[in-house]
């Protein structure tokens, strides 16, 4: 099925000035955000820049095909993009620029974001998603009971330090968390660099708490949220938002969705479907009630019992737990039945309220 790399070849030949940015674009932008531009794209300011075509060139000089192929990453090919870029009237004199990739283990943070220039002289700036470290994904889970994640303030600060003086239109995106993050940012930024964003792309990106939905800078920036999901979306129904989504065609079944690199495109735009599918719609259902029946504290109760024996047992990132060895195996055994009384009763507690909800809501559809 055609994907954005088959955009890239059908379309890369129409510039900006005589067909405008598109949610496609949007698309192919926040993918190439997972390639690990370190010490190839300047940051964390956007005074300095380089090319796409010089990126391009530094990063498989660093890097070879053969490499990024044995990741284990789903977003691996996120670099390959470039392959078309480079020779493709529409992004070839693109810049890339505010290159930031930061984990901070102990406040559980994973931040990453580019910032591309345009040749239509807009900015993109593209949050990086939900990578393979375990802070990562703990990240995500806990923005289910904080106010503001450690992420979700930096993508704040990133666009109050680089665009107060920058008089060019924005736009800011991201896939996965890095939808959240740019929702959050733009809802919470400066009103003065709100005013200048044109469009807020989250692409099946988790929305929030209830309390930051009801917030004045986010229903100031609402008008501008395009919200992109699979027909099988589930992390893009996790918690609340208040936007409409454009629900689009998968390759792909189930969760594997959320891989964007499936998403169908046909010409200039992705092909779509007027509604969420029934297992989408009930997963969400189930979770969200799920999660409506927990306190704050029993949330971050459970998120912290889920993930302290995965620490405890030095394992870092998805693949780390992928390839486990026997002897990480018995610790990370160990380190399961080391936890407390508490968090052993957090764990069956608050996974048999899920569960209840789930037979809920399969019961309500009968």
């Amino acid at each position: 099925m055609p994907n954005m790399t088959d955009y890239l070849k059908w379309r890369g030949d129409i510039t900006f000035s005589q067909n405008p940015f598109n949610d496609v674009d949007n698309i192919v932008l926040s993918y190439l955000a997972y390639t690990d531009f370190g010490n190839i794209v300047p940051g964390p300011g956007i005074n300095d820049r380089i090319s796409l075509a010089d990126a391009y060139d530094k990063f498989f000089s660093a890097y070879s095909r053969e490499e990024i192929m044995s990741r284990k990453s789903s977003v691996k090919v996120a670099p390959f993009l470039m392959d078309d870029m480079v020779h493709a009237n529409r992004y070839k004199d693109i810049y890339l620029t505010g290159y930031v990739d930061e984990v901070v283990v102990e406040e559980d943070s994973q931040f990453s974001v580019t910032t591309f220039i345009l040749p239509d002289n807009t900015y993109y700036v593209a949050f990086r998603g939900t990578d393979s470290t375990i802070v990562g994904w703990k990240e995500d889970l806990n923005m289910g009971y904080l106010y503001q994640t450690l992420g979700q303030k930096k993508a704040m600060e990133y666009l109050n330090s680089n665009f107060s003086d920058i008089d060019c239109p924005l736009r800011v995106g991201g896939h996965s968390k890095g939808g959240n993050f740019a929702v959050y940012a733009s809802a919470f930024c400066d009103y003065k660099i709100q005013d200048k964003i044109v469009n807020v792309y989250t692409n099946d990106g988790p929305g929030f708490r209830e309390d930051i939905t009801l917030m004045s800078g986010y229903n100031r920036i609402l008008p501008k949220i395009r919200s992109i999901v699979p027909e099988n979306s589930i992390v893009g129904m996790l918690l609340l938002n208040s936007f409409e989504h454009k629900i689009v065609k998968s390759s792909n079944y189930g969760i594997q969705q959320h891989d964007a690199m499936s998403w169908q495109i046909l010409g200039g735009d992705f092909i779509t479907c007027e509604n969420l599918s029934e297992r989408s719609i009930m997963i969400d259902e189930a979770v969200s009630n799920w999660i409506i029946g927990l306190n704050d504290e029993e949330r971050k109760i459970f998120i912290d019992s889920l993930f302290q024996p995965l620490s405890d047992a030095n394992i870092d990132t998805v693949d780390d737990l992928s390839e486990v060895s026997r002897s990480n195996l018995h610790r990370l055994r160990e380190a399961f039945f080391g936890l407390s009384e508490e968090q052993h009763s957090a764990l069956k507690g608050t996974a048999g309220k899920l569960l209840s909800s789930a037979l809920d809501t399969l019961k309500s559809k009968k």
